[in-house]
C-alpha cells in the first residue's frame, strides 16, 4: 500500500513539473534511488573532457597568481547553493564572489569546479566543513560561470528491486532498444524542487509581475515532503501573514526563508526586496524553472500525439513559438513578451532553444552490475554508470527504466 501511495505521489509531482508521458513502452524494473547519498554519484566533466573523479586529485590549476582561485568541491549530502553559501560564510565574504558551472543534487556524492574572486589558495585550503572537501586549487583570470562544463558522469545504484536478475536484464535490454533514438530531454524534478516543486510557480508569478504572490508561494506553500516543523511554519504564515510571529516559528535550516521574512518585518510591502534577499542564482532559477515547465508540458504533448519534433523553445521575449507551445502558453495565460519581467528586469529572458532528445549513443558507458541489496533483504540492486551532456538529467533517463 505504501509503495502504491509513493508511486501516486511521484506521478503527481511529475505532472506538476509538466512530465506526463514515457517514451518507452516496456515495463520498468521498479526500485528506489538515493536510499543513501553515495547511491547517487555525480562527477562533473570539464569543458576539456576531464572527469573530476571522486576521491582523486584531478586538475590542479595554474599556481601563478590570477584574479580568481579555482578549486574542486567534493560534497556529500549538500546542495550546491547552500554549500557555496557556507563556504562564503567561513571565508567571511559575499556569496556573489563564488561561481560554478551548474547545481548538483543534494542527496548525492558529487564533484564540481568552483571559482572565488580574490581569495588566495592557502586561505581556501584552511576551510574545513563537515562532508565537504576543497581540493585541486589553482589560479585563473576568469570566473567559472553557469554552463562552463561538458557534462556529468553518473554512477547510480537502484535498490529494492523486486525482480530476479534475468528479468532485470531483459527489461533493461527492451527499454534500451526502445530508447535507441534517444530519451526525452525533459527537465528533471530537481529543476522544480524534488520535495517541494514550487520554483516554477514562483517564476510564473515573477513573470506576471505578482511579486507578493511569488514571495508567499516560496514562503508559505505547504508540501508533504517537508518536515513537520517546516510545514507548520509555512501553514502559520499562510493563515496569518504575520511575518514577525512567523520568524520565530521557521526552523534555522530554512535560512533563505528567514532572510526574506526578516526583510518583510522591516518592510511589510517590500516583496521585491524580499526576493532580492535570495542568491541571484536562485532568483534566476525561478524563471528558468517556469521555462522548463512550459518545455516539459509541450514536449509531453508532442510525444502523446506522436508528432516528431527536434527542438522546442525555452520561451522568452525573442523566441519563435510553435503551435503546441502557443497552446501551452494560452492555458497558462502567458505571452512571450511577459518574459521581459518588467517588475524584476534583472530576471528577464530572451529565451533559447533546447534539443528534445538525448541520443542513447551519447552515453560514454552503461555498466550493469546486479547484486543482492544489502539494505533490503531479498531484493536486488542495480548499478548504472553513464555520462550525459550538460543540461540533461539522469533522473529522466532513470524514470524510463524504473517506471515508478
Amino acid at each position: 500500500m505504501n509503495e502504491i501511495k509513493g508511486i501516486k505521489q511521484i506521478k503527481e509531482i511529475e505532472n506538476c513539473a509538466g512530465i506526463a508521458v514515457y517514451k518507452s513502452q516496456s515495463g520498468g524494473i521498479g526500485g528506489r534511488i538515493k536510499t543513501i547519498p553515495e547511491d547517487f554519484m555525480v562527477e562533473e566533466i570539464t569543458p576539456g573532457g576531464k572527469i573530476l573523479e571522486i576521491g582523486a586529485s584531478n586538475c590542479p590549476g595554474d599556481q601563478t597568481w590570477g584574479e580568481y582561485t579555482h578549486f574542486t568541491l567534493q560534497k556529500y549530502n549538500w546542495d550546491t547553493l547552500r554549500a557555496t553559501k557556507e563556504i562564503s560564510r567561513r571565508l567571511r565574504i559575499s556569496n556573489k564572489r563564488l561561481g560554478f558551472a551548474g547545481t548538483k543534487d543534494k542527496k548525492a556524492l558529487t564533484t564540481q569546479r568552483v571559482s572565488v574572486w580574490n581569495i588566495p589558495m592557502d586561505k581556501l585550503a584552511e576551510v574545513e566543513i563537515k562532508d565537504m572537501i576543497l581540493k585541486d586549487f589553482g589560479y585563473d583570470d576568469r570566473p567559472i560561470k553557469l554552463g562552463d562544463l561538458f557534462g556529468n558522469r553518473f554512477t547510480i545504484t537502484i535498490r529494492d528491486i523486486d525482480l530476479k536478475k534475468d528479468e532485470i536484464l531483459e527489461r533493461i535490454k527492451k527499454i534500451s532498444n526502445e530508447l535507441n533514438a534517444g530519451f526525452p530531454n525533459f527537465f528533471g524534478l530537481q529543476r522544480f524542487g524534488s520535495r517541494r516543486p514550487i520554483t516554477h510557480l514562483v517564476g510564473k508569478e515573477i513573470i506576471k509581475g505578482n511579486l507578493e504572490d511569488a514571495v508567499m508561494i516560496y514562503l508559505a506553500l505547504v508540501y508533504e515532503g517537508e518536515s513537520e516543523e517546516a510545514r507548520n511554519a509555512r501553514s502559520f504564515l499562510a493563515e496569518t501573514k504575520d511575518f514577525k510571529a512567523s520568524l520565530k516559528k521557521f526552523p534555522k535550516f530554512l535560512s533563505y526563508e528567514s532572510a526574506m521574512i526578516n526583510h518583510l518585518v522591516q518592510h511589510p510591502s517590500g516583496y521585491r526586496g524580499a526576493l532580492n534577499q535570495l542568491p541571484r542564482g536562485l532568483r534566476t532559477m525561478f524563471v528558468h524553472a517556469y521555462q522548463a515547465y512550459i518545455f516539459n508540458k509541450t514536449l509531453s504533448r508532442y510525444i502523446k500525439k506522436g508528432i516528431p519534433v527536434e527542438k522546442l523553445p525555452l520561451v522568452g521575449y525573442e523566441t519563435e513559438i510553435d503551435e503546441i507551445t502557443s497552446k501551452t502558453l494560452d492555458e497558462e495565460g502567458i505571452t512571450p513578451e511577459d518574459f521581459r519581467a518588467i517588475s524584476m528586469a534583472s530576471l528577464s529572458s530572451r529565451g533559447e532553444y533546447r534539443d528534445c532528445w538525448v541520443p542513447i549513443q551519447e552515453f560514454k558507458a552503461l555498466d550493469l552490475d546486479i547484486e543482492k541489496d544489502e539494505l533490503n533483504e531479498g531484493k536486488n540492486k542495480l548499478k548504472l554508470r553513464f555520462s550525459l551532456p550538460k543540461g540533461s538529467y539522469a533522473t529522466v533517463l532513470l524514470r524510463e527504466f524504473m517506471k515508478n
